[in-house]
Parts: structure tokens; C-alpha cells; sequence
């Protein structure tokens, strides 16, 4: 027996399992979702509201089946949206409804006579309209459901005509992709309206506008539609004939008016937005009135209704700022119900969503997440007293040009004397207020580089106070000399303050994102030659080792000529060290393993190329006159990613699409021509290497929208400009969707697993 247990035990510390080696390699990801939403149900009659579900995953999208029994809603409890159900009936929690493990599925409407449900889902790439038979006491298979639309563009919102024949639905499919009316490197989108059979035949567009048209919904009688359509943040309700004839306009302007439902024949309910803050709304057909649904001004949308009074929607009180999640969207830092886990068939990976602009980078060797914050919301916010100095010259030169022009009166000086004297003070004023743009809007100059264009107007001025003095018996010049000298002594003044005008202070915190454990670890002082308004952070990451923290200073959406560098920071020193040394736009370093190779992009050479640097030697990888942007090198340094736009779609001039690129080191020391990684039409950035440096991860928009881009722009910042996290093995080349919803997920970091 003793013999049996020493065997046992040599077996199980041999184990592979043994104490729990390294875990699951881990995906940290920037999610731009929201945060607290739950289902709510109320009697239009007496407008009472109870709460339906207290889940702390987003919820949303409910719609009680004509039969009042079940509430089918989407939920992300499990990561990806899924369609759940709940009995109305009954006590009982509520079930997940819709099964499939890797796509989302949102958006249900369930037809009048109870027979069928319908809903959006990714099941195969885009979001598509799927038709399953509707049986609440089952879980649905997905892969027995119909896709009604098969089509390479997105489609959203089903909605059933009253005899559930028809299907209403809205689609970008008959529109080309449009550049982003505020972030070039963004994309935006337009849809229709259409209908179909409940088969999904005799598919009729409806709308043809070249705005989003959205949620149509059928009046009670069949006879019209109703859909919201308008201009960005100016939408209304509209209804139409079902053959798209006689669309008219029915909210009033000035209202944001979207996601219309129908009470009854004399009402319809809408949701608004100003900002962030949604409320429900009434319009009534006939007076055309509109009020508020409820006397709480509680964050609620999305409202559905059925014939027997009764309403469902969503939403709930918006999330505080916390201290955990400085700088980042409300609430928490990480999304709720992560980790969620995907198979790449090879290995398991933990998905973890963060909810800030770009993924706060994880320590490789513990649970803690490092990100940057500023109280600075905006240039109000930077300026220092010393700002209000530049008020004071400018009451001077005021007060000193009227004078002057009094002095000019006084000595009965000629007109000509008079026009000379203010065309020259207001030119030497202008060129004083011309260099300050170039600092403070323009963004391009650095302090010294400021200094030596100020100091050349001072001798400027100098030798123009020179001239003058000769000539100071006349009127005019005595006057002249004096404006000059006041310019002269407010250029100098200038010279000196210049750094003293505007502070942002940045602070680096360590969260832990399992306690939520927060800590201040390093004030980050900008090096004295820097432009203020150059030094945000504007990238983080570690390296893998986890002892440095790599970090990029600069202007995210400036120029090859602004100003940016490479930074890293010993996270046990507290050391920082500026690793990128040009007055050039330097950004996004990436460190090997070893630390002997790190990678970066510049605009040194007057386009945005990719650099790699080694020990003193620093090469330029790319070298032309294509955009190249967010490089990363492989932990054992023989692999460099980047995106680029060299082979894009040229989006109305404005923009051109980027792809994934990667070159790798040959045999004797170069490195090979960029091969394309990703091929689809859309926006495709941010790569990472997986610690083995095997696999690619990155953010697409391949996927294109999953939902109404109108319905998710006011929640945070935009519909998935680049969409969704993409996985793709480089040696074989298979790729893997990782996640599916709507929302914008993008910048993934990938890091070894834990013990």
C-alpha cells in the first residue's frame, strides 16, 4: 500500500495539472460599452415600473411575446450577447434562450400569432435576420435557424406587420462606407428600411435617403410604418405607406427622436437622447404633442409595447466615475462578467474587456493593470496663472495704441501718419498672436524651437526700435518706438514664461482588477523642451518581462511634424528613460524580451514610417510615403507588425482603410518585405503578439456593425470604428473572430497566463 501511495503521488506532482501551472494566457481589450443597464416592465395603464433583472452584465432589447407569458431580452452574461428568456408567470430566473457559443445574438421581435421569433445575429460574419420557431420551454439551437437575409452589408431591428406576414428591418447594404464626420480614421455608415416575406422572399427597399433610416415599426392597423430617420443628432419619427410612399415627418424638430413604438392608434412612445441621458417619450398622432412617458427622469430606452397595455425596456441610473477607473468611461474598469474564455483550438485564452479608450496594459506577472490619468478636461483646465500674463500685454498694447493715437491727434499729425501707426501695430501684434497659434493650436513647435522663432521677432523688433530712435524728433516715430519697445519687452517676457503657461499633469495608478486595489505609483514631468499640449499619453504597454512600463508622450491625431517619444518606466526604480530622441512625431515602442530591439513609429523622415532601433543604430523598416502605424515586435524579436494604408480603400479622399503587415528577420540579419496580413475592405489596426509570438491579435471592422449606428453613438463614443477582436495563426494563416457584440472593442494586448 505504501508503495501504491508513493506511486500516486510521483503521478500527481508530475502531473501537467500539478498545483495549477500558468493558467490561460490572457487578452485584455479597450471596450467602449456602457454599464449598468437591467430590463424594466410597466402597465401603460397605471404606470407602474418593476425591475425584471438585477444581473450586473449589460442588459437590454426586451420584448414580451404577444401572449404576455415570457420576456425575451439580450443579456451579456456570458461575454458575446445572448438572447435569454424569463417566465412572466412563473418565479424563476431567467434562462439563456438562444444557443451558440461564439456569435451574438440581440435585436428579437416575436411574430403576433406567438409562432415564430426573429433576431440579429454574427452566426455567419455579418449581422444578419434569423428565424426560429418560437418555443419558450426549449433552449434554440442557432444552427436550425433560417438567415432571411444573407447579405454582405448589416442588417438590424426586425420588426413583424400585425398579421406576422411581413417583416420590417433596417440596412446599411445599398450604401457605400463614408469617412466619420469627426475622426478621420474612423468610418460611418447609412441605412434603409426594407421589408420581406416572413421567408425572408420579396424583399422591398422602402427608404432611399442619405441619412440612417431605423427601427421600423408597423402602425396597429398594417397600413404604415413608422421609422426614425434624420441628419447625425437631429433624428425624427417619420411614417410611410408600406410601400415607402408618403413619408412624412410627425416628432417636431429640435427633439432627438429614435427607436419608435406604437401604444396605440392615437400614440406612439420614442426614446431621446441629449448626450448621454436617454428618457422615454409620448407623441401623440393626432395633436402631435409630445411629453415625457414618466414623471422619473430615469435613464431609460429602447421601449416596446404590446397590445394589452403592457411595456418593456431598459436601461437604469448612469454609473459615477470611480477611483479605479480615472480618466475612463463611468463605472467600472473591467466590463462586467470578464474574463470570458475562447478556444483557438490550439490554446485557451481569457478575454478581459476594459473600459477605457485604449486598454489600460496588464503586468504580465500579477493581476494589475497600470493607466494614466489628467484632471484636464480641457485648455481652460491647463492654463496656469502665468496665462492670464498674456492679458494683461494685450490691455497694454491697447491702452498704449490709443495713446499713441492721441499723441498723433495732439500734434495735428497727418492722416497717412495715422494709418501707418496702427498698420504697423496691428501687424506686429498679429505676428505675435500668429506664433502663439502656431504653439498652442497647431501643436507643432517645441518650447526651444518656440524660443528661437520669439527670440527672431525680438531682434526684429530690436532693429526696428533701432531705426526709429534716429528719427524720434518725429511724432510718428516717438510713437512708434514706444509700441515697438512694449513688443519688444512682451516678446522677452514670452520667451521666458512660455513653459509656464499651461501644465497637464499626468499621474500613472496600479489597479488591481480583481480587488479593485488602487494605487498612485509615478507623476509623469514632461522634459522642459516639450510643447504642453504634445505631452499626453497617448499609448502604454509593458514589456514582457513586466518591470518596464513602455509609454508613448505626444498628439494622437497629429502630424509626422508634431512632437512624440518613446518613454519607459522601471516600475521598481521609478526611473523613466527617453528611449525615441527627435523633435519629430516618435510613438507606440514596442520592447523585445531581451530589451535589445525596440520598434517605434516616426514621422522623422516627413511620413509616418516604422523604426527599428538597436542599441545606437536606428533603421527605418519601411521607408515611403504610405501611412504606418502601430508597430509591435515579437517577444523573441525575429517579427514586426504594424498596420498600414499603403494597399487601402481611399475613402472619399479623406481617408484610406488600413491592414495588418508583417515582416520578419531573415537568416543573415535583414528583414523581409511587408507581407499583408488582412484583407478585408474595412478598417483593420492594432496588432499584438501572442508571448510565443505565433499568433496575431488585432482590431477589425471586417465584421462590419451590429447594430443601428445611431442607437449606440450616444452611448459612449461610436459604433465600432474598427469593431471588433480578430486572432490570426501566422504560420497557417487561420483567423478567429473572438468577439461579437456592438460596441467598440479595439487595442488588444496579449500576455501570459498566471499561476
Amino acid at each position: 500500500m505504501k508503495k501504491l501511495n508513493i506511486f500516486l503521488l510521483i503521478i500527481i506532482l508530475t502531473s501537467p495539472l500539478a498545483f495549477s501551472q500558468t493558467g490561460n494566457e490572457r487578452v485584455f481589450f479597450s471596450s467602449y460599452r456602457p454599464q449598468g443597464w437591467d430590463i424594466w416592465i410597466a402597465n401603460g395603464q397605471t404606470e407602474e415600473i418593476n425591475q425584471v433583472t438585477t444581473n450586473e452584465a449589460l442588459e437590454y432589447n426586451p420584448v414580451i411575446s404577444p401572449d404576455g407569458k415570457w420576456i425575451v431580452f439580450t443579456s451579456e452574461r456570458f461575454g458575446n450577447p445572448k438572447i435569454f428568456i424569463k417566465s412572466l408567470e412563473e418565479k424563476g430566473e431567467a434562462r439563456l434562450f438562444i444557443n451558440h457559443e461564439s456569435s451574438m445574438q440581440d435585436q428579437a421581435a416575436i411574430s403576433p400569432d406567438n409562432n415564430w421569433i426573429v433576431f440579429t445575429s454574427t452566426h455567419e460574419g455579418q449581422s444578419d435576420i434569423y428565424r426560429l420557431p418560437f418555443q419558450p420551454s426549449d433552449t434554440l439551437n442557432l444552427d436550425a435557424a433560417i438567415n432571411l437575409t444573407h447579405d454582405k452589408g448589416g442588417d438590424f431591428r426586425p420588426s413583424f406587420s400585425p398579421d406576422g406576414l411581413q417583416i420590417a428591418f433596417s440596412s446599411d447594404r445599398n450604401h457605400s462606407i463614408k469617412s466619420h464626420p469627426s475622426f478621420v480614421f474612423a468610418m460611418s455608415r447609412t441605412a434603409d428600411i426594407y421589408s420581406m416575406d416572413i421567408d425572408g422572399e420579396n424583399l422591398k427597399r422602402l427608404t432611399k435617403n442619405d441619412h440612417w433610416d431605423g427601427s421600423p415599426c408597423y402602425s396597429n392597423d398594417g397600413k404604415q410604418i413608422f421609422f426614425y430617420s434624420g441628419p447625425r443628432n437631429s433624428y425624427r419619427i417619420y411614417s410611410m405607406d408600406l410601400d415607402g410612399m408618403n413619408q412624412e415627418a410627425i416628432s417636431p424638430e429640435g427633439i432627438n427622436a429614435i427607436s419608435p413604438s406604437v401604444k396605440n392608434d392615437s400614440t406612439l412612445v420614442f426614446t431621446t437622447f441629449q448626450g448621454r441621458a436617454f428618457r422615454l417619450m409620448s407623441l401623440n398622432l393626432i395633436s402631435m404633442e409630445v411629453d415625457s412617458l414618466f414623471k422619473s427622469t430615469s435613464n431609460f430606452l429602447g421601449a416596446k409595447l404590446q397590445q394589452n397595455g403592457m411595456m418593456t425596456f431598459y436601461g437604469g441610473e448612469p454609473p459615477m466615475e470611480t477611483a479605479y477607473n480615472l480618466g475612463g468611461f463611468e463605472g467600472d474598469l473591467l466590463v462586467k462578467g470578464s474574463p470570458f474564455s475562447k478556444d483557438l483550438n490550439q490554446k485557451v485564452v481569457d478575454m478581459y474587456a476594459v473600459r477605457r479608450a485604449f486598454a489600460a496594459p496588464p503586468n504580465p506577472n500579477n493581476s494589475t493593470l497600470i493607466f494614466d490619468n489628467t484632471d484636464i478636461r480641457g485648455v481652460e483646465d491647463a492654463l496656469t496663472p502665468w496665462a492670464y500674463s498674456l492679458l494683461t500685454i494685450v490691455v497694454l498694447l491697447i491702452l498704449f495704441i490709443g495713446l499713441g493715437n492721441r499723441n498723433l491727434k495732439v500734434a495735428k499729425a497727418k492722416t497717412r501718419s495715422f494709418l501707418l501707426f496702427n498698420i504697423i501695430s496691428v501687424l506686429i501684434i498679429a505676428l505675435l498672436v500668429f506664433e502663439l497659434y502656431y504653439f498652442f493650436i497647431d501643436q507643432l513647435a517645441p518650447i526651444n524651437t518656440m524660443r528661437v522663432y520669439l527670440g527672431l521677432v525680438a531682434v526684429f523688433l530690436a532693429i526696428c526700435i533701432g531705426f526709429v530712435h534716429y528719427k524720434r524728433t518725429q511724432m510718428l516715430s516717438e510713437q512708434l518706438r514706444t509700441i515697438l519697445i512694449l513688443n519688444f519687452v512682451s516678446t522677452l517676457f514670452l520667451i521666458a514664461i512660455l513653459p509656464l503657461l499651461i501644465r497637464i499633469p499626468i499621474q500613472f495608478y496600479e489597479v488591481n482588477y480583481k480587488t479593485n486595489e488602487v494605487d498612485p505609483i509615478y507623476s509623469f514631468v514632461k522634459p522642459s523642451n516639450y510643447n504642453p499640449l504634445n505631452g499626453m499619453v497617448i499609448d502604454t504597454k509593458f514589456n514582457p518581462s513586466g518591470d518596464e512600463l513602455v509609454y508613448s508622450v505626444g498628439n494622437f491625431r497629429g502630424g509626422p511634424l508634431n512632437q512624440g517619444d518613446v518613454f519607459t518606466l522601471n516600475l521598481n526604480s521609478s526611473k523613466t528613460t527617453r528611449l525615441t530622441s527627435s523633435d519629430f512625431n516618435d510613438g507606440f515602442g514596442d520592447i523585445t524580451s531581451d530589451k535589445s530591439k525596440i520598434v517605434f513609429r516616426s514621422g522623422r523622415s516627413g511620413f509616418f514610417d516604422i523604426y527599428l532601433q538597436e542599441g545606437e543604430m536606428v533603421k527605418n523598416i519601411t521607408s515611403d510615403e504610405h501611412r504606418d502605424n502601430f508597430p509591435i515586435i515579437s517577444p523573441q524579436g525575429d517579427k514586426i507588425a504594424f498596420c498600414s494604408d499603403r494597399l487601402g480603400t481611399d475613402i472619399e479622399g479623406k481617408v484610406k482603410t488600413m491592414d495588418i503587415f508583417l515582416t520578419v528577420l531573415n537568416v543573415d540579419g535583414t528583414w523581409s518585405d511587408a507581407k499583408r496580413m488582412t484583407f478585408d475592405g474595412g478598417q483593420d489596426a492594432h496588432p499584438h503578439f501572442s508571448p510565443d509570438g505565433d499568433w496575431l491579435i488585432y482590431a477589425s471592422e471586417e465584421g462590419g456593425i451590429n447594430d443601428e449606428e445611431p442607437l449606440v453613438q450616444p452611448v459612449i463614443f461610436g459604433p465600432q470604428m474598427y469593431g471588433e477582436i480578430f486572432a490570426i495563426h501566422i504560420s497557417s494563416g487561420k483567423k478567429i473572430r473572438l468577439t461579437h457584440n456592438k460596441w467598440e472593442d479595439g487595442a488588444p494586448l496579449w500576455t501570459k497566463g498566471l499561476k
